[in-house]
């Protein structure tokens, strides 16, 4: 109760008058509680023994009075009351909404959204409880013992001492129990935040639940959470009541000690019948008191862990601050350089190493590269989300991390690969990027991104609701509208972050196409895995594993035969038809599988022809692990993950592919089983050959069966060998 109180004293510490007033406002109610058995000691012994109907009046018109100030002191508490802890509560949310607003990314990276929900829902409701009904509760109870004691001496001053004394002996037990309530009720907040972070995170996946069917999986482990709930609330309530239980037991006993000790003084002739009266009843209200104030221990408990959960999330610190002495960062005008920067996050290895990089104002940048090569943690740095463990990022020789953040915000706009839109009108969610905009400028921005047309034939306009996560748009419309938003801020810095690469074919290469209206306007970076979408960039920057591994234009990282140039070879090769929905291999491409690499050009584009489309939403299974296998896929378009069961059957993922990778050829040699499961992360557009049709083709070729034959067994050894010494899954 104590430790609630210490902490809880910094958020009352500007409310302390209204705090001394609910203090006295309990003063009527202390009074009529300890005053009562004093009248009721005088309406025996001075009125009714002695015939005094005057005096007898007078007494009971004295409770009267008393009752009234009861009630009057009541109504006051409560209102003080209220209106105090409505102003520490709002401050105290304010201050946390606000405290998160300033925390990095990596924060939100590390945290859960439900455990974060937890305490600003649940934890908050027990402080509130608390200090709405215990703490005035408290005092009250406190202001009686005390009252009470001081009557209790001046009734009898010998046995009202003997009691004083054993009084503080009633919490010696229940001090004992206290520590493992007070560990009981902090395990039931913490099961109750995971119970809470579950079921939010069960929200938020709705789409994946339902596309992969894990309704029954996701019931199951939301069940185990509320058994654990259901757990910790049982051993919170038994330690609780233990506790309760032997401060009842404690109190009950000093007060049968009191009558028999006050009735042994009354037949010696040392006390009156209304002392004795008068003793029991103030001895009774103190005990009631402390009895009331041990069943507001496991409140207090778990508002103390509450408060100590909510406190540890404002005592978080920004991976990035703001510096003292940070200066306002003039607009960029020539260029952004990275200086041998190198990046590591706190628990984990590095991801950046030596990065040495100039993007030119005003030009389009690229910068590219596979899962894992460090280029979204380039445009973290660039945009302040994160600060260089070695090296300095500038704009125009201004180091970022010498600049306010409010000024580089003010000159960056962003389109992430999720659009996430607000819960507002269209209208709205595009003058966020600059909430001073004019109704002109927003729609200018509509038409910049191309989305104007379509919102303009919607019956309501840019008032038309988007609705929560812009759920009534497509991904396209997401898209254009988050563009939208970030070109009515006029940046001086466009970034888009794989902004292109949930989107199918055509909603693609629309944007793109508008993108490339916008050139020369703005500084663009782009961060792609896709490089068809940044062929024309004035700069094309590859990462690989941390490094920059080249630089320079599209003809001219051609021209080298670097990375550049297996990454392209890799993801070319394939005709999309113009409205997205077909695709088809060349022969040439398959020649660079090495399945079909020793087969002849007229056996190639054969092959070809027998490959059809297959068109897969996010979060949809291709295959599980263990599945019989008789398909072979090539990527055109989009990323899959590939997981293996690990122990206990958790699923781990082990890889990612993307554009220009295929999988799953073993099938086409022999029927076997799947050593991992493939699942699509974006939409994705294969293309997909069956063991049937490419056996078919083999009827119709004995040539090419032969051919293939010897190709297979060489590839299936070499699929052995590496399975053998990579550590990496085995073929799929």
């Amino acid at each position: 109760m104590l430790d609630f109180l210490r902490a809880a004293a910094r958020h009352l510490r500007p409310y302390w008058r209204q705090a001394l007033f609910i203090v006295l406002s309990q003063a009527p109610a202390t009074a009529f509680i300890t005053l009562q058995p004093l009248l009721l000691r005088a309406l025996l012994d001075d009125a009714i023994v002695p015939g005094d109907a005057r005096l007898a009046a007078l007494l009971i018109g004295a409770m009267v009075g008393l009752l009234l100030l009861h009630g009057l002191g009541d109504l006051a508490n409560h209102y003080l009351v209220a209106r105090v802890v409505a102003s520490v509560m709002s401050g105290l949310r304010l201050r946390i909404f606000t405290h998160l607003q300033r925390l990095s990314v990596g924060f939100y990276a590390r945290s859960r959204a439900g455990d974060l929900l937890a305490r600003f829902s649940t934890d908050l409701e027990g402080i509130e409880r608390a200090l709405a009904d215990e703490v005035p509760q408290a005092i009250y109870c406190v202001l009686t013992v005390l009252v009470g004691a001081a009557l209790l001496m001046a009734i009898e001053w010998r046995l009202g001492a003997v009691l004083l004394a054993l009084l503080p002996a009633m919490p010696l037990l229940p001090r004992r129990l206290a520590p493992a309530a007070a560990a009981a009720s902090d395990e039931r907040q913490q099961a109750a935040a995971r119970m809470l972070a579950s079921m939010h995170e069960n929200l938020a996946g709705q789409l994946v639940v339902r596309a992969f069917g894990l309704q029954g999986l996701m019931r199951s482990r939301f069940a185990g959470d509320l058994d654990a709930l259901a757990r910790a609330t049982g051993r919170a309530g038994l330690q609780s009541g233990l506790l309760a239980a032997s401060m009842t037991a404690s109190g009950y006993a000093l007060l049968a000690f009191a009558m028999g000790s006050a009735t042994l003084l009354s037949l010696r002739g040392a006390l009156t019948v209304g002392s004795v009266i008068a003793i029991f009843e103030l001895l009774w209200f103190m005990i009631s008191a402390v009895q009331q104030l041990s069943g507001m221990v496991e409140p207090f408990q778990r508002a103390a862990a509450g408060l100590r959960r909510v406190q540890s999330l404002l005592d978080q610190r920004p991976d990035v601050a703001e510096r003292p002495d940070a200066a306002a960062l003039p607009p960029l005008a020539r260029e952004i350089r990275f200086s041998s920067v190198d990046f590591a996050f706190p628990r984990g290895g590095t991801v950046l190493e030596d990065v040495t990089l100039v993007l030119a104002a005003r030009r389009t940048v690229a910068i590219v590269g596979q899962s894992g090569s460090g280029k979204s943690t380039l445009l973290a740095l660039m945009l302040r989300f994160h600060d260089p463990t070695r090296g300095v990022v500038t704009f125009d020789g201004h180091d970022l991390a010498q600049a306010t953040l409010a000024s580089l915000s003010l000159q960056i706009g962003a389109v992430f690969q999720e659009s996430f839109l607000f819960d507002a009108t269209i209208g709205e969610n595009i003058r966020l990027g600059r909430p001073e905009a004019s109704d002109g400028e927003v729609e200018a921005a509509a038409r910049a991104a191309e989305i104007h047309e379509f919102v303009a034939s919607l019956p309501l306009g840019y008032r038309s609701p988007a609705g929560e996560g812009g759920g009534r748009l497509s991904g396209g419309q997401r898209q254009r509208i988050a563009l939208a938003r970030a070109l009515v801020r006029h940046p001086a810095l466009l970034v888009l972050d794989e902004a292109t690469s949930a989107l199918d074919a055509e909603t693609e290469a629309g944007i793109v196409a508008t993108l490339k209206q916008l050139h020369g306007r703005h500084t663009l970076v782009c961060v792609t895995h896709r490089l068809a979408t940044v062929r024309d960039a004035d700069l094309i920057v590859v990462m690989a594993r941390g490094r920059v591994a080249e630089q320079g234009s599209h003809e001219g990282l051609l021209a080298r035969r670097g990375v550049y140039a297996r990454l392209w070879d890799q993801q070319s090769g394939f005709v999309v038809s113009p409205d997205g929905r077909r695709a088809a291999i060349e022969p040439r491409r398959l020649a660079a599988i090495p399945l079909f690499s020793s087969l002849r050009a007229d056996l190639l584009a054969r092959l070809a022809s027998r490959f059809t489309t297959m068109e897969v939403p996010v979060g949809r299974t291709l295959f599980e692990e263990d599945e019989r296998g008789e398909t072979f896929y090539v990527i055109v378009r989009g990323r899959v993950g590939v997981s293996r069961r690990g122990r206990g059957g958790a699923e781990l993922y082990v890889s990612v592919l993307e554009d220009g990778d295929f999988f799953g050829e073993i099938a086409l040699l022999e029927e076997v089983r799947r050593t991992a499961t493939v699942r699509a992360l974006t939409p994705c557009m294969l293309l997909v050959l069956d063991r049937s049709e490419f056996h078919d083709l083999l009827d119709e070729a004995p040539g090419l069966r032969k051919v293939f034959e010897g190709a297979a067994q060489a590839r299936l050894a070499a699929l052995c060998d590496e399975s053998a010494s990579l550590p990496g899954p085995p073929p799929l």
